[in-house]
């Protein structure tokens, strides 16, 4: 890139990398043009612009915003160093266009349309020597550049970490305009979001389409380009979204609008599937919810009414401001139903996470931590930025601090060549969730402890420490306080990690159940005949949900396949007298914790959920012929888990 660059320096503009150029800097009004020609989306600019410069401040870096032509519109600096950077040409009004000032970090991300670092003495012009530029274009609806961020440094010797840092950062925040402005541009159109990964939908790293009321596709970010394998926006622009995917029109939109927040796997169309699985979407309504609310596109062109399996209040909505509190709040609307007291739990909880107050948050294993720590993140002001959740009880003790802290290239042996960053340094300006915490070893708690203290985090093998800026939520099903006690956790990091305790109740402590079952069940109501027979009614309502949400899930799930859209019945629900599961497709860690199977195992497993769960773990056993690792994959355990309840119930192949 910075060859081709220089070709063009001498070729097309006919520069001479000898010859000092004269500074350009254009009248006001022209400056003044440009931020009123970006309208609202440079306020939204000028914060990023701020929020970059907090992530780097006191480095003896510049912060820049240039129009689509290269001309620097806003600019952040320490105000000891405004001179030496004023000197070098950089600020307010100047024009550093390729063919102005050569190949340099704003002018040459512009022509190329993608983000770019020159560093010192791959600037064109030697008088440019002593910079070192990175920026990150922001492209409109079209693919074209709308504005760029950029950030400048004069002297410094940056690594080559610390250079793809920031050149990281900056593509997040170009990538976060540039899909407001979609999002803005294509208001009153339904917008598509996808990506392989289904835990990604929502996430930066999502692709969008935009769909007319036809079904037909009117717009293309980049990120979908990147998912679909496509060339450019012509491939796609104005093709049907049945020739994409191998679903009706209006199939698709009654299945993603039914699924809420939840995506939905599709499948490319023969002839264009590039990739090698299958995508995850959802379906975002239109701005104008009063004009299309509750319609669904079809090929023809008409329009039909949407059975909604969720609450109004909870669908999404394409576009979210910060004044409309309320519609962000979808996500966590979902979580907590119509139950007073977790409405009452989640509303503190979001207002203190706003303030930055670390969250913990406990309760049973299947009571949904992560969901809500995600539909937390998805509520507040962060939306728009990464949510990391970090499983402290699956890494391996002798990977964990390299997997949360990163490292640079030859830490230690096995490294990555390139290093990695770590999963705290990925949740940077969003969210990192710490999921079991209390299963985090004693040496990665010290260094934690010291992140958080210092909110830096230095990657191992690294001398330097990188800023952060993370909302931090831990959840665990253990006492904290009794592993405290016991000497197995840091008390100073208990306190740092507990700001408000988030109590999750269980299932069986919820005063919502038929609203839950209705969102699980496709919409079916719990009361009504047509949907279950009352004996399935009383067993749902007597059952205690061991396994909790989780449980309650699979249980539906199951039952709604073996009714064949029938009424459920007591045997669809594969549910014994007292409610235990006799054939659970998957059971999490503590799906009969290990202190209640002791207390009973001396009365020779008395507890029908015990028989049963002892009876299902040998049968899988049996049948991957005691392959321990196939049959835990067939129980949705791990296998250390499996291990541990095979020991538990004495099962041995003998």
């Amino acid at each position: 890139m910075i060859l081709s660059s220089w070709e063009r320096c001498r070729n097309e503009h006919g520069l001479e990398k000898e010859h000092e150029q004269r500074e350009t800097v254009v009248r006001r009004e022209r400056v003044r043009d440009s931020i009123e020609s970006l309208g609202p989306l440079f306020a939204a600019c000028r914060s990023q612009v701020q929020h970059i410069f907090q992530n780097i401040v006191g480095s003896g870096h510049a912060v820049i915003l240039t129009d689509n032509s290269g001309t620097i519109i806003d600019f952040s600096v320490q105000s000891d160093l405004e001179a030496l950077f004023r000197q070098s040409g950089l600020r307010r009004g100047a024009d550093w266009s390729e063919d102005r000032e050569g190949t340099n970090g704003i002018g040459t991300a512009i022509t190329e349309k993608k983000s770019v670092t020159i560093y010192r003495d791959q600037h064109f012009y030697r008088n440019h020597a002593a910079l070192t530029c990175t920026g990150a274009p922001i492209l409109d609806v079209e693919g074209e550049v709308l504005a760029l961020f950029d950030v400048s440094s004069i002297g410094r010797k940056d690594d080559l970490d610390i250079l793809a840092h920031t050149r990281a950062l900056l593509e997040m925040s170009a990538r976060l305009i540039s899909r407001r402005n979609f999002q803005d541009h294509f208001s009153d159109q339904w917008i598509l979001r996808f990506h392989q990964d289904a835990d990604r939908v929502g996430l930066l790293e999502e692709g969008l389409l935009a769909l007319d009321h036809n079904g037909r596709i009117v717009g293309v970010d980049e990120m979908a380009l990147s998912h679909l394998g496509a060339n450019d926006r012509g491939e796609l622009i104005s093709i049907g979204v049945e020739d994409l995917f191998a679903m009706k029109a209006d199939k698709l939109a009654e299945s993603l609008s039914q699924s809420g927040r939840q995506a939905q796997e599709l499948w490319l169309a023969g002839g264009n599937n590039q990739l090698e699985r299958n995508l995850h979407a959802r379906l975002v309504e239109p701005a104008s919810l009063s004009k299309h609310s509750g319609l669904a596109f079809r090929s023809n062109g008409s329009a039909k009414p949407v059975r909604r399996a969720l609450d109004p209040v909870a669908r999404p909505v394409s576009r979210i401001s910060d004044d409309s509190v309320n519609v962000r709040q979808s996500a966590l609307n979902q979580i907590t139903g119509s139950d007073p007291s977790l409405q009452v739990l989640a509303k503190n909880a979001l207002k203190l996470f706003e303030h930055d107050v670390p969250l913990l948050v406990t309760g049973e294993t299947g009571v949904g931590k992560d969901s809500f720590s995600r539909a937390l993140h998805e509520a507040s002001s962060r939306f728009e930025h990464p949510f990391v959740a970090v499983n402290c009880g699956a890494l391996p003790e002798n990977l964990i601090e390299g997997e949360l802290f990163g490292y640079k290239a030859g830490a230690f042996t096995g490294a990555q060549e390139k290093g990695f960053k770590g999963q705290i340094l990925a949740a940077n300006g969003g969210t990192l969730m710490l999921d079991e915490i209390g299963d985090m070893p004693l040496s990665a708690q010290t260094r934690l402890l010291q992140v958080l203290e210092q909110r830096k985090v230095m990657p191992l093998g690294s001398s330097e420490g990188i800023d952060l800026d993370i909302r931090l939520i831990a959840a665990t099903h253990q006492s904290l306080k009794e592993l405290c006690a016991q000497g197995k956790f840091r008390e100073d990091l208990y306190f740092r990690l507990c700001g408000f305790t988030v109590s999750l109740p269980a299932l069986r402590e919820r005063e919502d159940l038929a609203g839950l079952v209705s969102k699980l069940s496709e919409g079916r109501q719990l009361e009504n005949e047509t949907d279950f027979d009352p004996d399935a009614v009383q067993m749902l309502r007597n059952s205690t949900w061991p396994g909790n949400i989780r449980q309650l899930k699979h249980v539906l799930k199951t039952a709604i396949i073996l009714a064949d859209e029938e009424p459920i019945r007591p045997e669809h629900l594969q549910m014994g007298p007292m409610g235990a599961v006799l054939r659970p497709p998957s059971m999490g860690d503590d799906f009969v914790s290990e202190h209640t199977i002791s207390q009973e195992l001396g009365s020779g497993l008395q507890s029908n959920l015990q028989k049963t769960e002892y009876e299902t773990i040998l049968s899988h056993l049996r049948c991957a012929k005691w392959n321990v690792s196939k049959a835990a994959r067939s129980l949705g355990l791990s296998r250390n888990t499996l291990y541990r309840k095979m020991k538990i119930y004495s099962i041995n192949r003998h």
